[in-house]
């Protein structure tokens, strides 16, 4: 097993995670017309967690898009049990510290009819490691054909290795097609293949008539770009039949509909607001920090943010991930200490305005947002802040990117699947350790950096949850982010059309074979 993890499906009376069964918004047109093109018996719109341009595996975060969508397959999964399983490989094993042997699942065949062969596998590997800017995550000294299998060396031990093939980036595609359509019609092996994407759109899906699973009885499925505080209005208008990731705050709509249901699964992924590190910003100092996080009360963030589905959060893993988040001590809410490490970072309110100044100059910390997010979070801080005597400001920005990728900011909302890759270690490492690829804080510590070393050589799961609990207790006293609350993951359902869905802890995860048509 992967990791523990806490599981729980509504409304499905039984002990598994399967429902029961009897980013800018798209037009109700657009939807009819896309349900038009299949028949009703087999066709159903759909929205994603999150809608994200591009899908190539090797940019970006194209392969999330192709994993939610049922297109694109790795060599090994995460199941909804949080356990690995084979996926285009069958078997594997590791050699010593820092070689594995990896068979190939023979017999499978891409979208497009060509066998799937090492070789091929090998190059798509390569392609996303040398082309997506986290590509280097596999820590990969060298990959060799050997017969059916792959040899795969890395640069060092490193523990996660398994794990991190299961990263989305990391799925397959045949490089011996045409590779400039990759980022909108890449061909897989998945159940489903893509015949038409629209940017900002929708991606049109079609089974995958050569498919080595079980063919899929759902025929062409329409995922639709809409918004989070739209979903749930447009499943009851009829626009899809699922929606992932509805807005929290949305939910109360569906009381008294009897054929929507509302599908959760304990989720593995938190919110939270990075604090800019860097040398030369306010925000270097862990006491002011530290100061900001005493001055947070969790709960009333998860409440206005999750509407009873999210819980409060103060370390950097939920206690559902499995790596003992309750043995580490983080700060809660106590404006009293607040107040106090406030006057030990220079900190006091001298000219009785009600907020605090340091030689002369008032403090004022500005918390960065997306213009299409809801701004109920960045108030409830604002006003829990300016209480505490720090003058707050929200900015909304339309490219929220290019301001946290300049550096020029000090509080930015993040949010972040903890166990990408089945395994918490990435989540770690590319966030907070020094030149982490996602460190837009620029946090270094050496304290955590030698825990990260700590973790790639800890092949054991109880010495790795002992690093965890290590890695964890570092962040919470350094504060490098403020850990907000950890959602649940919600599915909403139009039983009439689609039964059988699975719910996945990990949000990457959404369309299977196994879907059916609804009643």
């Amino acid at each position: 097993m992967a990791l523990a993890a806490g599981l729980t499906a509504c409304g499905t009376g039984k002990g598994e995670n399967t429902a029961s069964s009897p980013s800018a918004d798209t037009s109700s047109d657009a939807a009819a017309a896309s349900q038009d093109e299949g028949t009703e018996e087999s066709h159903i719109n759909m929205a994603l967690f999150t809608y994200i341009e591009g899908l190539d595996p090797a940019e970006g975060w194209g392969g999330w898009n192709l994993t939610r969508c049922g297109v694109g397959e790795t060599l090994i999964t995460v199941n909804e049990d949080m356990e690995f399983e084979g996926q285009l490989a069958d078997e594997w094993e590791q050699l010593d510290d820092v070689t594995y042997r990896v068979h190939i699942r023979q017999g499978v065949k891409f979208s497009n009819g060509t066998e799937l062969t090492p070789e091929i596998v090998k190059a798509s590997l390569e392609r996303s490691i040398e082309q997506n800017s986290r590509g280097g995550a596999l820590k990969l000294a060298s990959i060799e054909v050997d017969g059916e299998n792959l040899i795969f060396t890395t640069e060092e031990p490193f523990s996660a290795f398994i794990a991190n093939l299961t990263e989305p980036m990391y799925c397959i595609i045949d490089t011996t097609a045409d590779l400039e359509e990759a980022a909108s019609k890449p061909v897989c092996t998945g159940p489903y293949m893509v015949t038409e994407y629209v940017s900002e759109e929708k991606i049109e899906l079609a089974v995958n008539e050569n498919y080595w699973g079980d063919i899929p009885s759902i025929e062409t499925i329409t995922a639709l770009n809409i918004g989070s505080d739209t979903k749930t209005e447009a499943i009851l208008a009829g626009d899809i039949d699922l929606a992932q990731g509805a807005s929290n705050t949305t939910l109360s709509q569906l009381e008294g509909v009897d054929d929507i249901e509302l599908a959760t699964v304990t989720g593995t992924r938190e919110s939270d607001i990075v604090f800019n590190c860097a040398e030369g910003s306010k925000l270097s100092d862990v006491k002011l920090r530290q100061a900001l996080s005493y001055a947070t009360d969790r709960e009333v963030v998860a409440e206005v943010a999750g509407n009873g589905y999210a819980q409060p959060l103060g370390t950097a893993f939920p206690d559902t991930v499995g790596y003992d988040s309750d043995k580490v001590t983080g700060q809660s809410y106590d404006p009293d200490k607040a107040a106090e490490l406030l006057k030990e970072a220079g900190y006091e309110d001298t000219d009785g305005n009600g907020f605090v100044e340091k030689d002369g100059q008032e403090l004022v910390i500005t918390i960065s947002l997306s213009s299409s997010s809801s701004t109920a979070v960045s108030e409830a801080l604002q006003d829990l802040w300016q209480t505490a005597g720090v003058h707050t400001e929200i900015e909304m920005l339309e490219n929220v990117k290019d301001k946290r990728d300049s550096g020029d900011f000090d509080v930015i909302f993040d949010g972040w699947q903890t166990v990408n890759a089945g395994d918490g270690q990435y989540y770690l490492a590319s966030r907070w350790q020094t030149g982490g690829t996602d460190n837009y804080g620029k946090y270094s510590s050496e304290e955590f950096d030698a825990v990260m070393k700590k973790l790639d050589e800890a092949f054991d799961q109880e010495e790795r949850v002992e690093a965890f609990v290590e890695a964890q207790q570092i962040l919470a006293d350094d504060c490098p982010c403020l850990w907000l609350y950890a959602n649940d993951n919600i599915t909403l359902i139009n039983t009439e059309k689609v039964n059988n869905v699975t719910m996945f802890p990990i949000d990457y995860y959404l369309v299977t074979p196994e879907w059916s048509a609804g009643k």
